[in-house]
């Protein structure tokens, strides 16, 4: 007659009960018994990794020029700024740029093709855009601080086809000089 083999008797420990993975229970060498204790956790090792600022694209170099020359403050523009090389074209020149206000505030540039505003807000977005084969003339008023770009004579039933305040006289100035440069076919006022 054989006898069953009997198994090993685990030694007496604390082990991590079989119910309830949070908690440890003494197993006494033949049984588990009542006492139990909360299982301590080692958390893992985790190395801490400094924070890094987070890169700005690099400008293209003709957007960079334009912006060194900015008098004025362009708060709330330097979205539109980073985002310009998107809405350019390869052969296309940043002249000069400013801040602008549209339908919210964003950047007004004049290139060698044309003069463009931006805006990108998180709900719209405003991109206006009137190439020199269009545009007739370009007004800066003085007093409303508007800067309008017209594609017929400018009177006062002509409706502007690019139309956005810009703050700063100085830097008004700046783009419309550059307009004059690109194209010989808009008349710039300043009135």
């Amino acid at each position: 007659m054989t006898h069953p083999t009997a198994t090993p008797a685990r030694p007496a420990a604390w082990l991590t009960d079989p119910l309830d993975d949070s908690l440890v229970r003494y197993w006494d060498g033949s049984r588990w018994t009542f006492h139990t204790a909360v299982r301590q956790v080692t958390a893992p090792v985790v190395e801490e990794v400094a924070p890094q600022p987070a890169q700005q694209p690099a400008l293209r170099p003709d957007v960079q020029v334009a912006l060194d020359r900015v008098r004025g403050v362009l708060v709330g523009s330097m979205k539109e700024v980073n985002l310009l090389a998107g809405y350019l074209g390869a052969e296309e020149r940043v002249l000069a740029l400013t801040g602008a206000q549209g339908e919210g505030r964003g950047v007004l540039v004049c290139t060698n093709q044309r003069l463009l505003f931006l805006f990108v807000g998180l709900v719209n977005k405003q991109f206006l855009q009137v190439s020199w084969n269009q545009a007739k003339a370009v007004v800066y008023d003085r007093t409303g601080k508007m800067f309008c770009v017209y594609t017929t004579k400018p009177s006062r039933r002509a409706v502007p086809a690019l139309a956005v305040r810009v703050g700063n006289l100085a830097d008004a100035q700046v783009v419309a000089h550059a307009a004059q440069t690109a194209s010989a076919a808009p008349r710039l006022d300043v009135v």
